[in-house]
């Protein structure tokens, strides 16, 4: 009987062991899911820090272009501005000389 009770002791041990065997195959496969969905965040972190000199370069490229847009605009305004300045001149002058020519014909007797 002695025998019966020692089986019975190792058949109980082997159960516990398989228990903890599948316990820590969860374990090992909740790790091993973990530790990829970690690398794979910082793969894409890493990524991202890659590709932030071609996207600094594009912007500091497209804040010149605009740097450069501004400057034509701001020299096609001041050229604007001096054609508005001699269209003034023209009208001032052109006033000047309908008003003369009105008090010219009004100091000719008829």
């Amino acid at each position: 009987m002695d025998n019966s009770i020692e089986i019975n002791k190792i058949k109980e041990e082997v159960n516990k062991l398989k228990e903890h065997q599948l316990t820590l195959r969860k374990y090992f496969f909740a790790l091993r899911d973990s530790t990829d969905s970690w690398v794979k965040y910082i793969k894409s972190d890493v990524s991202e820090l890659f590709d932030l000199p071609e996207i600094v370069n594009e912007n500091t490229d497209n804040i010149q272009h605009n740097y450069e847009l501004i400057y034509e605009l701001n020299d096609q305004i001041e050229e604007l501005k001096r054609e508005i300045n001699a269209l003034k001149l023209i009208q001032i002058i052109s006033l000047k000389q309908r008003v003369k020519d009105k008090e010219h014909s009004q100091q000719i007797p008829t």
